[in-house]
């Protein structure tokens, strides 16, 4: 198998692994190619670092898949949004250049160079509006990165020619609050490259300050420089992290939605699944009752177990009776059809197991179609007997028509099978028409079924028959006699004679017991010759729809004919749906899973449903366990059609609510819990901890710079300890969140971590911890600090500008949050530069010496500076901040809004941008939960037909059967079931509930531990059938290499126990137990194409059914042999020879104990 991916090939096998563990399957993948959705590639070191994302590739120079296919295609589905980005970046550009004009346009007085400024702004302008022009264009899309770099490259420019004359109209603080809006677009909104952005940025950066230490000598002391490359550093840092955690999450959410596309696509087919496995056991309109009864059971958990009836802890009071649920309805006008293979015994004689059930699930595959096409449901398969119903559990007027044409059909396909295998076999085939109870008995190995006295009068129609024909009773000619030509046949005994229930007294016992009274009488029967000359083709309705006639030809092929088509003519069955509306399994095949192979005309015997079966339908959809990279690129061409589901989450769009409110319900409360257990960055709890680190990291520097720059006041100290620990603690909590949010032991700490990651909580610790940098800066402000040096104000404002950027860190928290405690720091610095006074009474003015400009200070009284006014013009650079003199406060307004503003901007895109990572995410895993449910549901119901051990071959072989020596055998009749069973009440239903609560009694003592190897085969009407030693795993981990033969003898005397039991919780009812043992060598296999079928085949199978049929009320009967290799662990007593079919004269024994003391663990 080749999986492809970038246009290479892997042929790495997957191996697959199927583990049991209680309740549990659990599928492991081993050698999974790295294409595979499911497989993400733990790129861990000696540190256990995560990667970025699923599927992540390299971090540097770039980040990206680790596919160019999957790489292409994000970018093309998140190119509409890159645009948009790219086009608000454009506005906020133009915004700005028409502010700053306007503003230098009102500051003429104070601004040397305002017309060139004014003309740069209007080249600026021009160009910008090119640009933006050009991005609605479809060559933007080619030349995307050329024009951010031309961008990018432009505003750096641009701000730089501010700053070359020595005297520039843009204060130092309006200089450098620019250039930190410059470098957080080329980060956040301008799309390049992580190299190409960091290279433009760190030159930007490098070439920004050196301008400015050359207009200002002041900036050229080494703690300035020192403070300015802390501030850069800062700057640079949170910018990376806004880079990658937008380009993280943009990958991240197109990998979950590309997931949940698949998951959609796979629920689908698992649901698929689910419906063929369901028809393979039982209509789909009896499914509903049945897995609800499920769901109800696991539910009630471990409060049924103490209410099961046949628990040892609690006997119940004579007549006390608690039902499980039970589904039985009961349906008129049922056409009956039993059919047996004439010649079979000679047949299998000479076959090995595997050509043996090779050839009945050949023979039965071709039934099984007749009985799709025909109508019919098909019931199960006894040995080498086979029957079906039609009109139930769906009603039907042409019922009777449906069975006796699969009877023809299967008459005619026997023929062909002959042919085909050199074989000389026939069908004996018996229709009957009347009243069935239908639905499901037991809670395990269950199948649909019918019961009733009509049915075994089907059956007595069969074994009355001839072979090669077709025989019905009376009933059925009811519904016939205008389509098909008859003879007549013997008169059979009517079984449903009536019946009356009489107390009759047993002088043995001196009790009274409940028995029938019978009276017989004789019913008549026919012989199918063939189709009346007027009724070949014809239409008629059917429920309220023209009727097709459904012909079945020699080949076992079906074709629908109508009064325009000749018998004849298709010899091709038609791929259409089942009279219950459930496709076939070839549908399924070749609908799903060969949707994209080459069409080519066929011969018309090139399609043949029954080569197709259900196993191996199952087995294919399983295989499609993983998707390559082209596969997943599809899903989600196909599955989103809309490419802004992409980037516009279903949230409120001012608030940015998630407007189903569960999901933000789940967003506020439970956002770290990592439904996945993602080792990447884009996990909940890494992200966290990656702002976490951040903020702390940005703190320190922030910290730095205070200790550096400023002077070290004890407010400030005081500050820094206690934030410094607020930090060091939220670092620890983040750590610890790491380690124990998938911890299900992690005890308190689990519960901190549940309270510290609620919304309210999270937003009050993220807004304190947001803030600290912030507040660090203003704890140091003091007149004493703005006096100790002429720049220290500036420095102050600088600070307060990078410490701004922090609150575009912590994407969990609410947008709105950030951006207004943003606002307000700008306030705050806005107010103190209004309102405080740390120098008074100043005078502006500059000397002029041709190439320098110096301050000259009139008095250096302490507080008061005053500079003598030389020349009309001033420069900003010398006029104190906190002073009297406002001409700074309204650039410094304008900078606070353009960031502020810009930071909001950000917020709300992260915000965004996390939410819809989120509802990607939980989308993804809603779909996902529902499929393993069907899943699991679908596993349920296939171990309902096969064993998991069976299972496991049929997944990889899609086809099973093995000859197994001694396995132990047992059935187990309720012999008087038939004596007691009336109709006259709801036409049995109620003792058909009784014979549930029975075969559940018995399925319920299969969950002890000493019955692990014993397992049910199938219910025979009131017969119970197990064997043990069919698993031969699990037998090979015994002691005894004969232990399973003790268990199921163990299971004998626990039936008889729970009969006891039964009959003693329920008056006047006596239930008389005759059970059959004998070990040996069976032959296991699997039958079926529609309709699985699980069973066991042999000489060992057939003796011990003699054994219960000819045994002694309440006894367990067993072959010499048996009696022999089990005499060592229990007591038997000779009973004397029988006559046994096929056997002669066997000499039979008696189950009477276990001995006392014996062991075989």
């Amino acid at each position: 198998m080749e999986k492809e991916n970038n246009g290479t090939t892997s042929k790495m096998e997957p191996n697959v692994e199927y583990n049991k563990s209680g309740d549990v399957e659990t599928v492991r993948m081993d050698s999974i190619a790295s294409n595979s959705p499911t497989h993400t590639p733990q790129q861990k070191g000696c540190l256990d670092l995560p990667i970025l994302f699923e599927r992540a590739g390299s971090w540097w120079p770039n980040i990206k898949f680790d596919s160019e296919i999957l790489e292409n295609q994000q970018w093309i589905n998140y190119f509409p949004q890159t645009r948009r980005r790219f086009q608000y970046a454009l506005f906020y550009i133009f915004a700005a250049c028409i502010a700053w004009a306007v503003y230098f346009g009102a500051t003429q007085p104070y601004s040397h160079h305002w017309p060139y400024f004014l003309i740069g702004t209007l080249v600026l302008l021009f160009l910008i509006g090119l640009i933006t022009g050009f991005t609605y264009t479809k060559y933007y899309e080619r030349m995307y990165l050329v024009t951010s770099v031309f961008l990018s490259v432009l505003i750096c420019v641009g701000t730089l020619l501010t700053m070359i004359y020595m005297e520039s109209d843009l204060s130092m603080i309006g200089a450098f609050t620019a250039s930190v809006e410059v470098l957080l677009m080329m980060y956040s909104v301008i799309p390049m490259p992580l190299f190409i952005t960091v290279t433009i940025g760190v030159i930007y950066s490098i070439v920004f300050e050196v301008l400015t230490a050359l207009q200002n000598p002041f900036m050229q002391a080494p703690v300035f420089i020192a403070g300015k490359v802390l501030l850069h550093l800062c700057i640079h840092l949170m910018g990376i992290q806004l880079y990658t955690m937008r380009q993280v999450r943009q990958r991240s959410t197109f990998w979950k939605i590309g997931q949940a596309v698949i998951a959609r696509n796979d629920l689908h087919l698992e649901k698929e699944i689910k419906e063929t496995m369901i028809h393979s056991l039982m209509p789909p309109s009896v499914a509903a009752e049945v897995m609800k009864s499920r769901a109800d059971k696991d539910e009630e958990g471990n409060e049924v177990q103490a209410k099961k009836r046949g628990s040892k802890t609690k006997a119940l009071k004579k007549g006390e009776i608690i039902f499980r649920t039970f589904n039985m309805n009961k349906m008129d006008n049922v056409s009956i059809l039993f059919a047996d293979i004439v010649g079979f015994t000679k047949m299998s004689s000479n076959k090995t197991a595997e050509v043996l059930v090779g050839q009945l699930n050949d023979l039965f595959g071709r039934f099984d179609v007749l009985c799709t096409k025909s109508g019919c449901e098909k019931i199960s398969t006894l040995g080498d007997c086979y029957y079906c119903v039609s009109g139930c559990p769906e009603p039907r007027p042409d019922h009777a028509k449906c069975c006796v044409e699969m009877g023809l059909g299967m008459i005619d396909a026997i023929k062909k099978f002959d042919e085909d295998n050199n074989e000389q076999v026939n069908m004996r085939v018996g229709v009957h028409t009347g009243t069935v109870l239908c639905g499901i008995v037991g809670t395990r190995r269950f199948k649909f079924d019918v019961w009733s006295n009509d049915v075994f009068l089907a059956n007595t129609m069969e074994s009355s028959g001839e072979p090669g024909r077709v025989h019905i009773s009376e009933a059925s000619y009811h519904f016939l006699k205008d389509e098909y030509e008859v003879e007549p046949g013997e008169e059979i005994e009517d079984n449903r004679s009536e019946k009356k229930l009489v107390e009759a007294y047993d002088k043995d016992t001196s009790q009274y017991a409940v028995k029938h009274a019978t009276w017989d009488k004789m019913i008549k029967t026919y012989f199918i010759l063939g189709k009346k000359k007027n009724s070949a083709t014809g239409t008629s309705e059917v429920n309220g729809s023209p009727k097709i006639d459904t012909v079945v030809n020699i080949e076992g092929e079906v074709t629908i004919a109508t009064e325009s088509d000749t018998l004849m003519n298709d010899t091709t069955a038609e791929t259409s749906a089942d009279a219950n509306g459930v496709p076939t399994t070839a549908m399924l095949v070749s609908s799903h899973l060969n949707n994209n192979a080459n069409k080519h005309e066929e011969k018309e015997y090139d399609f043949d449903p029954s080569q197709e079966p259900i196993n191996k339908t199952w087995t294919k959809f399983r295989n499609i366990n993983y998707h390559t990279d082209l596969h997943i690129v599809k899903c989600i061409q196909q599955g989103v059609r809309q490419k802004e589901l992409l980037f516009k989450p279903p949230i409120n769009r001012c608030m940015l609510t998630f407007t189903d409110g569960n999901i933000e319900e789940n967003y506020r409360d439970h956002y770290m819990e990592d439904q996945h257990n993602q080792h990447t960055l884009s996990a909940p709890k890494y992200h966290s901890f990656l702002e976490i680190l951040v903020s702390f990291l940005v703190f320190s520097i922030i910290s730095i710079f205070c200790f550096v720059v400023f002077n070290r006041d004890l407010p400030w100290l005081i500050f820094f300890g206690i934030s410094f620990v607020l930090e060091l603690l939220n670092l620890i909590r983040g750590a610890l969140t790491l380690k124990y949010s998938e911890n299900k032991d992690g005890g308190n700490w689990l519960k901190m971590i549940h309270i510290t990651s609620g919304w309210y909580f999270r937003n009050f610790l993220g807004a304190v911890v947001a803030s600290l940098p912030l507040l660090g800066v203003f704890s140091n402000f003091s007149c004493y600090m703005v006096m100790s040096s002429p720049w220290n104000d500036r420095f102050f404002c600088f600070c307060i500008v990078v410490s701004l950027l922090h609150f575009t860190n912590f994407t969990t928290l609410s947008s709105w949050l950030k951006s207004t405690l943003a606002f307000l720091a700008g306030a705050v610095l806005i107010v103190l530069i209004a309102v405080v006074k740390c120098v008074d009474d100043v005078k502006v003015g500059v000397v002029l010496d041709n190439t320098t400009s110096n301050i000259v200070y009139s008095n250096s009284t302490p507080g008061t500076i005053t500079t003598d006014l030389v020349n009309t013009t001033v420069n900003k650079e010398y006029i104190p901040l906190f002073s009297d003199v406002h001409i700074l406060q309204f650039e410094i307004i304008l900078d606070m809004l353009l960031l502020v503003f810009l930071i909001g901007f950000l917020n709300r895109e992260s915000e965004i941008s996390y939410r819809l990572n989120y509802h990607g995410d939980a989308q993804a895993w809603q779909l996902q939960q529902i499929m393993q449910e069907n899943k699991d549901q679908a596993d349920w119901l296939l171990h309902n037909i096969i064993p998991p051990h069976v299972s496991e071959v049929v997944r990889k072989t899609s086809k099973y059967s093995k000859n197994h020596k001694d396995v132990g055998v047992i059935f187990a009749a309720i012999v008087n079931f038939n004596e007691i069973y009336d109709e006259s009440f709801e036409g049995g239903r109620e003792f058909l509930r009784v014979l549930n609560e029975l075969v559940s009694d018995y399925e319920e003592l299969l969950d002890d531990e000493r019955f692990k190897d014993v397992e049910k085969i199938k219910t025979i009407s009131s017969t119970f059938m197990a064997a043990s030693g069919l698993n031969e795993v699990s037998r090979s981990q015994n002691k005894n290499p004969y232990t399973h033969l003790y268990a199921l003898m163990l299971f004998c005397e626990e039936l008889h126990l729970s009969i006891k039991r039964f009959n003693d919780s329920i008056f006047n009812f006596d239930f008389i137990l005759n059970i059959g043992y004998n070990y040996g060598e069976v032959t296991a296999g699997v039958i079926g194409t529609t309709k699985l079928l699980y069973d066991i085949w042999g000489d060992t199978v057939n003796i011990s059914s003699r054994m219960y049929s000819t045994g002694v009320a309440e006894r367990t009967q067993v072959p010499e042999d048996t009696a022999k290799l089990l005499g060592d662990k229990f007591e038997f007593e000779y009973r004397g020879e029988i006559s046994v079919k096929g056997k002669g004269e066997m000499k039979t024994f008696l189950h009477v104990q276990q001995i006392p003391g014996t062991s075989w663990d």
